[in-house]
């Protein structure tokens, strides 16, 4: 990994909302998963009523000595999930989009994948034209004049081509897309499976943590995600606080033969809260597959698959909300799950706090920069030295939280998702 360039200048550079829309922001217009696709040069969020909207980058895009830097547009939108009722456990099953995956484009055509609870769907996008007839079919003795066609209007119409259903009894939490758009992974609470995209009927189960009574579980997957360079292997993370790496070539079911990376807690510092705080909400390979980052309630830890006995380092992402931990259990947001993403040269990660603040952090944990969310574009942040403190007052608000992170995946750009808005920083 090349040592950090601490001298970027990130730029608050776009939002997609204002005040007035976040005020009235219903539940269901909640951003729940953002992605970019492979290029960059399109971005996806999905929100809790189902909904898939797609970005894609204006012609206002430029380039500077850092890389190029992005702005977005709107293009267009589709309804991925709708709610629907499982008879069989009498229980509704949200619309709301979990996660999302881009495919390779194929010409013109988009392809993007998007789960909720329980079905991931595969979905194309397609540039059509709609004609019209100009002119009618005459006939005229022994002639006949044909109608012409019109070119009326072009579009970008979406067309399901797969639909992977009826198989997670869980909650489905990751889905994943091997490097070579082959294969697929999915992790629910206690599994995960294995699909082929180009068949729907069946899958394969390759992680099963059920135990035969459910009053032994113990512990739960929280994600999941692909190596992005070798299609044999793969992670899930528990909420023991445990990264798994599976490897296929070893064992089609990696319950057993899993590499774990885990740092056991010091029993004089544990507490109630312990386990709560030490489940990992997300983690993720960095760009070259070396690396790994996992993220808990309180910490960042950085793993290298070279040395898995320990992680490289720590990093605490802001101290005073030890401080809090029993008012965040009382309004349950000790169990908000933040993203975690890492630059492409995997020397930043970005990751989300509460009161519509972030942190851009260094690999090693050296500059911690805390930036909060405004409507007025202005760079608004902070440095945050180690062994920090603040009191955090009754203003510090616990709902205003930024949960979803997403890096570009080849420039120095981001996109935060803060309840109904979208928010794009560029370096």
């Amino acid at each position: 990994m090349a040592k950090a360039n601490s001298k970027l200048n990130w730029q608050f550079s776009q939002i997609f909302g204002d005040e007035n829309t976040e005020k009235e922001c219903t539940d269901e217009d909640v951003i729940s998963a953002i992605q970019f696709d492979r290029s960059g040069d399109f971005l996806s969020l999905g929100d809790k009523a189902g909904r898939l909207i797609i970005f894609q980058a204006s012609g206002n895009s430029k380039s500077n000595n850092t890389g190029k830097f992005w702005e977005y547009q709107y293009f267009t939108e589709l309804q991925s999930h709708i709610r629907e009722f499982d008879y069989l456990k009498s229980q509704d099953i949200e619309e709301k989009i979990n996660q999302i995956q881009w495919l390779r484009n194929h010409g013109k055509h988009l392809r993007i994948a998007s789960t909720n609870d329980r079905t991931i769907k595969l979905w194309k996008i397609s540039e059509k034209t709609v004609k019209k007839i100009e002119k009618p079919t005459i006939i005229k003795g022994n002639q006949i004049t044909l109608p012409k066609l019109k070119a009326m209007e072009t579009g970008f119409m979406p067309s399901l081509k797969n639909e992977y259903a009826n198989l997670h009894t869980y909650h489905i939490n990751s889905i994943s897309l091997a490097s070579n758009d082959e294969f697929m992974i999915s992790s629910d609470d206690l599994r995960v499976y294995l699909w082929n995209i180009e068949d729907k009927s069946k899958a394969f189960n390759v992680v099963d943590l059920k135990p035969v009574d459910l009053t032994d579980l113990s512990e739960v997957i929280t994600s999941s995600q692909y190596h992005p360079i070798s299609d044999n292997m793969f992670l899930y993370s528990t909420s023991k606080g445990v990264v798994n790496i599976a490897d296929l070539r070893k064992n089609s079911v990696c319950d057993n033969n899993a590499m774990v990376l885990f740092e056991t807690e010091d029993p004089s510092k544990k507490n109630f809260f312990t386990e709560i705080v030490s489940s990992i909400s997300d983690a993720t390979f960095s760009k070259n597959g070396r690396y790994i980052f996992s993220r808990d309630f309180l910490t960042v830890k950085i793993w290298d698959l070279n040395m898995t006995s320990k992680p490289v380092t720590t990093i605490p992402i802001f101290e005073p909300l030890k401080s809090k931990l029993c008012e965040l259990y009382e309004n349950e947001c000790i169990f908000d799950k933040f993203t975690i993403t890492s630059s492409p040269d995997s020397n930043f990660f970005v990751t989300g706090n509460f009161n519509k603040t972030f942190h851009v952090i260094d690999y090693m944990g050296e500059k911690n920069t805390q930036f909060k969310l405004n409507f007025q574009k202005k760079l608004d942040f902070k440095e945050i030295p180690k062994k920090y403190y603040e009191n955090l007052t009754d203003k510090y608000d616990f709902q205003r939280k930024v949960l979803k992170t997403c890096f570009h995946p080849e420039s120095n750009c981001f996109a935060l998702a803060a309840l109904n808005c979208l928010y794009f920083y560029n370096a």
